[in-house]
Parts: structure tokens; C-alpha cells; sequence
């Protein structure tokens, strides 16, 4: 471990921010009395001790994305989408609010196009980037007839910006083509809920997907029935961050802590268990390490990759 953080609520996603210097978003959530808290940080590791930028209040929030090196998205337990502005000297600032759901919203992700969110009734929408007003929204994408499951994994595709990824609780992994609302494509893999989904930024229709049943899957998303290869990481696979080069990803194990996979031979090169709650956060950042945040100790910690 190179520094440490203590939040004031419990920390549950890292997003490294696109202008570097080994700065990212830190966002919390934490229910206390029937009140979902939470708020927004903007850290920055430097000389061996995290610093805090700017924060802000901002309720309960479940997943963050970056869309530019301005703004940050975040998926919020009120059901709100945020965006919240980022000027050069890294303050937070409000920006466009969008009332999407009357359900917890779980997930966070899109493109130039669009922007991608999920909630915990087996729906996702799409929203205008710039205006944040609802495009399009597909329900029942995961559960049964009458009840919906929460939608924890969402990726919009590096290649084709009208497929959309979306793992549920269900345990199903699916496509879905946003032009016309249709699910093309569903796995039935995975033996417990799809918590998170990577697509490739480099080869076409490769993805990795990360479940509660403890294995990173890659898959041809040509063929669903059957992955190209699997690695356990010994914990629910609650995030699947790459590198720069895409040469390695960064997987938050929940109970087994983080480890870095390498993406030539699929197997694990380094686990790191300094955290001693559920590890859920995590990013690589420009300087050769890592920031990893867990749970209920609302521990945020930087370490060498």
C-alpha cells in the first residue's frame, strides 16, 4: 500500500479521470435510517497520501462514468441520473439532473451518442449526453413476467454504438440492439447474478463479463453459448477495469480482494488484500498503480501494479 483514505460514508466505485495525473472520482453510498447517503470526491494520490479536491453531497451513488474530462455521470439511489461538471482546477460543480427512474439506478455507461443506465426493476434507458432527457427505455430486459432484477451490469459497445450489454441478477448476460429495443443475443452461463461487463476497446466483439459465481468469462459475442476461456478470482466479480494498453484488467473480487489479470494468458499475475471489507471500487491510474476502495470500512486505498 503506497497511501490511504477514509470516506465519510462506505466507498463503492473509482473512476480514474481521463486528464490523468493519478486523479479519480471516488463515489459512496450508504443507507442509515431509511436515508440513502452519499456523496462525490475528487482524489489525487500524490508524494504517498491521497488528497481530497473537491467533494460533493450528492445522496446515495451506486456507479460512476466519465463522458469527458469535464463531466462525471452518476448513477444515484434517488434515481437520478447526474452529471456533475469538472473544471481545470478539479472542483465539482452541478450540472443537468435527470428524474429517470423511481427505483435505485445501478449502473452507469455510454459513448459520444448516449448515455447507458440500469435501475433494480429490469429496465434499462438511454439518455441524450448533452441534455439528459430519456431516448428510449426497455423494460423487463431481466426477470420474470411481473418482477424485474436489478441490472448490475451495463456496457455500451466500443464498435458498434447501438449494442448494448446488460448482466442481471437473473444471472443472464444480453445484447440488446438500441435501434430497436430487441434483445439479440442472451447467455445463460453464468451460475449467479452478472454483476459487471467490459467490452473490448481494441478487437470487436470481445467482452469480459464478471459474476457473484467468482469467474471472469471472455466471450466471442458472436456466440454466446460457449466462452472463449474463464478465470476465478476466488469472489462475486463486482468490477473489470483494463489499462491503458488493454494488456491487463483489474478485477474488485468482493471477498477475495482485487487482483490484476493478465488478458494474453487469462490467469492471475497479482492479488492485493490490504482492504478487509468488501472490495468494490477500482481503477488503474497513469503512474503505474492502482486505487481500490471497499465497503463497509469506507476505505479508499493507492497501490504499485
Amino acid at each position: 500500500m503506497l497511501a490511504s483514505h477514509k470516506t465519510e460514508f462506505s466507498a463503492d466505485s473509482i473512476e480514474a479521470a481521463p486528464r490523468g495525473n493519478a486523479t479519480f472520482a471516488c463515489a459512496t453510498y450508504q443507507l442509515d435510517s431509511g436515508s440513502r447517503q452519499g456523496n462525490i470526491s475528487i482524489l489525487q494520490y500524490q508524494e504517498e497520501s491521497i488528497t481530497v479536491l473537491s467533494s460533493m453531497e450528492t445522496g446515495g451513488v451506486l456507479d460512476l462514468w466519465w463522458r469527458d474530462e469535464g463531466v462525471v455521470m452518476a448513477a444515484c439511489a434517488s434515481g437520478q441520473l447526474r452529471a456533475l461538471r469538472v473544471d481545470a482546477n478539479w472542483s465539482l460543480s452541478k450540472g443537468n439532473v435527470a428524474e429517470v427512474s423511481d427505483k435505485i439506478l445501478l449502473a452507469v455507461d455510454g459513448g459520444k451518442e448516449c448515455v447507458l443506465t440500469s435501475d433494480t426493476g429490469g429496465t434499462l434507458y438511454t439518455l441524450d449526453p448533452d441534455k439528459l432527457e430519456i431516448t428510449t427505455k426497455l423494460e423487463g430486459l431481466h426477470g420474470a413476467k411481473g418482477w424485474g432484477a436489478e441490472v448490475w451490469g451495463l456496457a455500451l459497445d466500443k464498435h458498434d454504438p447501438n449494442t448494448a450489454y446488460t448482466g442481471g441478477d437473473d444471472c443472464l448476460l444480453r445484447a440488446h440492439d438500441l435501434r430497436s429495443g430487441v434483445t439479440i443475443a442472451t447467455s445463460r452461463y453464468h451460475e449467479m447474478g452478472v454483476c459487471c461487463i467490459s467490452p473490448d476497446p481494441t478487437t470487436p466483439h470481445n467482452i469480459l463479463s464478471g459474476s457473484y459465481d467468482e469467474s471472469v468469462v471472455h466471450w466471442d459475442t458472436r456466440n454466446f453459448k460457449q466462452p472463449v476461456r474463464t478465470v476465478s478470482v476466488g469472489g462475486g466479480v463486482w468490477r473489470i477495469k483494463r489499462d491503458a494498453e488493454n494488456l491487463h484488467v483489474l478485477i474488485a473480487g468482493m471477498h477475495s480482494g482485487f487482483h490484476v489479470v493478465d488478458l494474453e494468458s487469462f490467469v492471475v499475475e497479482k492479488s492485493y488484500t490490504e482492504h478487509q471489507s468488501l472490495a468494490y471500487g477500482a481503477d488503474f491510474l497513469d503512474n503505474g498503480t492502482a486505487a481500490t476502495c471497499s465497503f463497509y470500512d469506507n476505505l479508499v486505498t493507492v497501490w504499485k501494479v
